[in-house]
């Protein structure tokens, strides 16, 4: 898979979670497998699903790509850009 990223030190599943969470933010890790179409027939599938993409989200989070909250025991990630886009609504708004 090429690297169009720009972020080097990815490998492809993290390349993968950063782009769904780009696309699809904010999101968590179930959000994730629900968009990859992962199996969910059952509890424990839902389980291993939910701890694997939590495990790359903490990952994105570690590298300072996404930022993360924890929402009940979920854990929601949204890109750092969005921080760019809050900080110029303030400005446009004139919080500032």
């Amino acid at each position: 898979m090429a690297n169009n990223s720009g972020n080097a030190d990815l490998g492809e599943k993290e390349q993968l979670v950063l782009g769904l969470v780009r696309d699809h933010w904010p999101i968590s890790a179930i959000e994730i497998a629900q968009h990859l179409k992962e199996d969910f027939s059952t509890p424990g599938h839902k389980k291993r699903h939910s701890t694997n993409y939590t495990y790359y989200l903490k990952k994105l989070v570690e590298k300072r790509l996404v930022l993360s909250k924890r929402v009940g025991n979920a854990l929601v990630v949204w890109p750092l850009e969005a921080e760019a886009y809050r900080a110029i609504h303030k400005i446009v708004r004139g919080d500032v």
